[in-house]
This record gives structure tokens, C-alpha cells and sequence, in this order.
């Protein structure tokens, strides 16, 4: 049976399926700003992590709709240069087009290989990408090629533990329905805790900094949409339909009974950055 070895690093089924665009990752974005207890701007808390001039080389590495650097194009026009990368022509396209009257600039590339010189930017970021990457070292130390002496990579990743709650009735469709892939997460492969040993060979310090939160759900369709969100990395591709109403009508069935027993659906989060400066 095909295990977690595709979910997180087939570049087709991520960059045809997964990411093909913004509307799964939409799902999930909408459903942490929606039912996080006392949220924080994550997108803003992540940034404050870096220590900004207002005039930096910017390069967002995974930079998905580009959203981030839209939100910073509109807030300073001082920037030198912001330039964001995806290894999906849907995304970068869809980053393009959200941007198109902004100095922003976005291109296809694959994060293990940068189309630019050494010593360009000033900070890297890579958001909730690195674990996807086939090669993560290669990729940190590309990041670390084209930043300058004293520059910034912010990663941004998920702690080991995060979703304990979600993870545990994934677990247990595994267990019920062998369609299923192996109940692993992605994001091991790049979290909070072994991150820093990817960063350390490259940058002259690394620093971890984390967010705690809640996910509160007080009914169980939106757990339920969360999940649907994340199909193309949880059933393997010869999966059918009729397997994967199985697995949707089982979580459905499970989250209701945890609302029902309880009045409400908690999912604890331990997400943050990983941050790396460069010396000289």
C-alpha cells in the first residue's frame, strides 16, 4: 500500500493536486481565522519574528496566492525588491494576478534551486513549505546562498505535537479504512523541534520562537471540511470516491459525538518560526 513517502514530496501530486491552486489551502487558512480562540494575526506575528529596516531584498520562497507580500507591498513602498517563488504555475500565476499593481514579482521555481545569484536578499522566508521539499537541506542551504552576510531566513513550520485531537481520530480512520494512507503528518519531516538541525549547519544562529492556540469547533461540519481539505494528502491516487465517503462519513460520525459529549470540538496548536541569520 503507498504510504506517507508520496504524501508530503510527489512534486506532481502537490503541485497538480494539493497546491494547484488556493482553494484547499484556502480552507484550512479560513478555518484557523475563524475558529482560533483569541487568534493572532499569524501572518503578522511570523514577520515580527524578523527584525525589518523597511528597505530589504525579500524573497518568499513557497510564496502560494502571495498574499504576504501583498500585504507588505501595501503597507511600505519602500521595499528594494519583494519576489516570491512557488513550484506551482497555478499559485504563482494566482499571486501574479492578485498583485498586478504592486511592485511585487512572482515566478515558477523549485526551492532546492534558486534562480538567483549569491549574497541577493536581505531575508528568505519559506512558510509551511519546507517539509514538502524533497531535499530540505538542499533547500536551507540554497536560502542560505542568496542571503547576504547578516540575513534572515524565517521558517515557518508546526510543532511535532500540534493537532493531537485532529491526529487522533485520523489515526483511527486509518486504522478502520486500509485506503487510508499511513496516519503520519507531513509535517515531521520539518517541525519546531528537529528544524533548527537543518538550519544550524548554514546560518551562524538559529533561533525557535512558538504559538500556542486553540482550535474550537462548536459543531462538527467545519472539522469535517478541514479534512475533506486535505484529500489529496491523505488518500493515496487509486483511491475511489466511495472510499473516501467512507473515511468523510466516519470523522463526520466521530467529531459529532465529541460535540455532543462535550458542547464543542477543542484542537490544541503549537505552531512558529524558526529563525536563521546568516554570518559573514
Amino acid at each position: 500500500m503507498t504510504t506517507v513517502s508520496w504524501q508530503g514530496k510527489d512534486p506532481t501530486i502537490l503541485r497538480e493536486q494539493a497546491y494547484a491552486d488556493d482553494s484547499l489551502l484556502d480552507i484550512r487558512r479560513r478555518t484557523h481565522q475563524l475558529y482560533t480562540v483569541d487568534p493572532v494575526d499569524f501572518g503578522r506575528w511570523t514577520l515580527e519574528r524578523v527584525p525589518w529596516q523597511g528597505d530589504e531584498r525579500v524573497l518568499d520562497v513557497g510564496c502560494g496566492p502571495g498574499e504576504v507580500l501583498r500585504g507588505m507591498a501595501q503597507q511600505n513602498d519602500e521595499w528594494s525588491i519583494l519576489v516570491g517563488s512557488d513550484f506551482s504555475a497555478g499559485m504563482a500565476a494566482e499571486a501574479a494576478g492578485a498583485t498586478a499593481e504592486l511592485p511585487t514579482h512572482f515566478l515558477v521555481a523549485d526551492a532546492q534551486a534558486n534562480p538567483f545569484p549569491d549574497r541577493f536578499f536581505d531575508v528568505v522566508m519559506a512558510r509551511h513549505m519546507l517539509y514538502h521539499v524533497p531535499d530540505i537541506d538542499r533547500a536551507v542551504a540554497e536560502a542560505a546562498r542568496v542571503l547576504r552576510p547578516g540575513g534572515v531566513l524565517l521558517a515557518v513550520t508546526n510543532s511535532e505535537n500540534t493537532m493531537p485531537e485532529y491526529l487522533a481520530i485520523r489515526a483511527e480512520a486509518a486504522r478502520r479504512f486500509p485506503a487510508m494512507t499511513k496516519p503520519d503528518t507531513v509535517t515531521h519531516r520539518f517541525s519546531l523541534e528537529n528544524g533548527p538541525a537543518f538550519l544550524e549547519p548554514h546560518f551562524a544562529q538559529v533561533e525557535v520562537h512558538t504559538l500556542p492556540g486553540t482550535l474550537r469547533f462548536p459543531a462538527a461540519q467545519p472539522f469535517v471540511d478541514y479534512f475533506a481539505s486535505t484529500r489529496t494528502l491523505t488518500m493515496p491516487p487509486s483511491h475511489t470516491d466511495a472510499e473516501w465517503q467512507e473515511v468523510l462519513d466516519f470523522v463526520r460520525a466521530e467529531s459529532a459525538a465529541i460535540v455532543h459529549r462535550l458542547g464543542r470540538l477543542d484542537v490544541t496548536k503549537v505552531t512558529g518560526a524558526i529563525v536563521g541569520i546568516r554570518g559573514d
